[in-house]
């Protein structure tokens, strides 16, 4: 079942479509969910994709929790990617990853898409949420800041590099930001 917003739906991305998206099959994909999807859709996510398809072989259960197609109710295309790493630890945390396609961009849909994935993390009993971002990425570190995530640290990610961590207690309202289903 999709999260869903007042502008967005936020599908999962099962096994299945995973592995044809990595197989380059973006035909097999498309006949696959309710969206469409063509060479451009997932175009750069391989390193994720492979990430969540080998968590998927490991533990069927983890879904829920992993990668989503954001899809805009008004056109039915994808506009963005988001979901956690995994599912929620041993203290409760998660951690958010999302990426508003480039002509989709300043329309407020990652602060909607992330407040949406946090009130559905909390729901499911997840206590804090860690998100991390390029020190460059001033887009991204306004949209933690306005749904009320604090820098607590850094980290050097093999992929990224030098990364901002970035921390939310779930549970609170989100500031300035209608609770979704």
């Amino acid at each position: 079942m999709p999260i869903r917003t007042p502008r967005l739906e936020l599908h999962l991305l099962s096994l299945p479509v995973i592995e044809a998206l990595l197989d380059g099959d973006h035909q097999r994909a498309d006949a696959l969910v309710s969206f469409p999807v063509s060479a451009d859709t997932f175009s750069g996510d391989d390193d994720v994709l492979t990430l969540r398809r080998d968590q998927l072989r490991a533990d069927p259960t983890e879904l829920a929790w992993l990668y989503r197609a954001v899809v805009l109710l008004e056109t039915g295309e994808v506009v963005a990617r988001a979901g956690f790493h995994a599912r929620p630890d041993v203290d409760g945390t998660v951690e958010i990853g999302y990426r508003v396609q480039q002509a989709h961009r300043c329309q407020g849909y990652a602060t909607e898409l992330t407040a949406a994935m946090l009130a559905w993390a909390s729901r499911r009993g997840a206590a804090r949420c860690l998100a991390s971002t390029s020190p460059s990425n001033l887009a991204s570190q306004a949209v933690l800041a306005r749904l009320g995530f604090v820098r607590t640290g850094e980290q050097m990610d093999d992929i990224d590099g030098l990364e901002w961590i970035f921390t939310r207690v779930l549970g609170d309202p989100l500031p300035g930001v209608p609770a979704h289903r």
